[in-house]
């Protein structure tokens, strides 16, 4: 099969790639999309605390059909059902898996980042780790589901700063996860919701979208407004320090967005707010609820996507990097659902 590699930094070419064997517990897929993530770029550009120097199918953000089941697969699974995939592999006997923190999971491997991910043919994931689209017989694009991955480490996020309709919510960035984050505040009931971004289209996009007050930090500092709840969506050199700025007294602070160096942050402002500052990494707990969103619509979606076919994915990657789209998705096949 084809499988899309990262072989050294910065070089990424298709090769060809045995079909994995399912182990025990495991499902054989037939992979129809996988998104590009930010993730990924990383991966590319700089490397990633998971990658081991080793070459690497990329891709985390799967929407896959089932080709092979486990012997000991509940009845209700059948061939042909069409999954999202959890794409964090976990121990299930650690501290932290015993107390539900999955995604801390002291023997994570993830899909994707530090075994062979989604941009392939064909896939093997644990069961466990599969979540059924519903109807999907009646879907008339099932690309889309390869959103759901990044809509669940959002959905996470939200639970972990617990916004309440009262409190102001800030998101410094208005990427591809600071426009769902936006969004996701509207649905917890937000009423006053502020972002930061200095690129004015993709604060264009997010007073359309979420009806947000977007602002480029410039214009912010000339009439400071501060949030109960603020959200790293960037990930860049500076967001720590405007999270910190924007954060109220007893505020709180979601660290989301990833950046491969250490930033250096003014410590006691946390001291002086006294700042609640919660980091958020990948997803817990959170899959049911993002199928549930992007299968009933309740997030616009579509207008942040861009599709490619698996020949133009070296595109999907330039033009994310470039910053042109928001959320390339590249489709690696149809699915066979009769």
């Amino acid at each position: 099969m084809r499988a899309y590699r990262l072989v050294a930094p910065n070089q990424l070419r298709w090769e060809q790639v045995p079909i994995p064997e399912p182990r025990v517990g495991e499902a054989l897929l037939r992979v129809i999309a996988c998104g590009v993530c930010g993730t990924d770029l990383h991966l590319k550009t700089q490397g990633h605390y998971y990658w081991r120097q080793q070459p690497l199918t990329l891709g985390h953000e799967i929407v896959a059909e089932v080709v092979s089941l486990p012997l000991d697969a509940p009845n209700e699974w059948q061939v042909g059902d069409v999954v999202v995939v959890d794409p964090q592999l976990v121990c299930g006997a650690c501290y932290f898996c015993r107390r539900g923190r999955l995604n801390l999971c002291d023997r994570l491997e993830h899909l994707g980042l530090s075994v062979d991910g989604g941009f392939a043919e064909y896939l093997t994931a644990p069961l466990r780790n599969l979540y059924r689209v519903p109807n999907h017989a009646a879907d008339a694009d099932l690309t889309r589901y390869a959103l759901v991955e990044p809509v669940a480490t959002c959905v996470a996020g939200m639970r972990l700063a617990n916004p309440q309709p009262d409190e102001t919510v800030a998101i410094v960035g208005l990427g591809f996860f600071g426009q769902v984050y936006a969004q996701l505040a509207r649905l917890w009931g937000v009423r006053s919701l502020l972002g930061l971004e200095r690129d004015p289209a993709r604060r264009a996009v997010a007073e359309q979208l979420s009806a947000i007050v977007a602002l480029e930090p410039e214009a912010w500092a000339d009439n400071p407004i501060t949030a109960d709840v603020v959200i790293d969506a960037a990930g860049s050199p500076d967001a720590a320090d405007w999270c910190l700025r924007l954060a109220r007294k007893a505020g709180r602070v979601i660290v989301f967005g990833y950046r491969p160096e250490p930033v250096q942050v003014d410590w006691y402002q946390i001291l002086i707010k006294e700042l609640t500052v919660l980091g958020s990494r990948s997803s817990n707990h959170a899959w049911e609820f993002a199928l549930h969103l992007v299968h009933a619509q309740r997030l616009q979606l579509e207008p942040l996507v861009q599709r490619y076919s698996a020949d133009a994915i070296q595109q999907a990657f330039a033009d994310a990097e470039a910053k042109q789209i928001f959320k390339p998705i590249v489709q690696l096949s149809g699915a066979h659902t009769g």
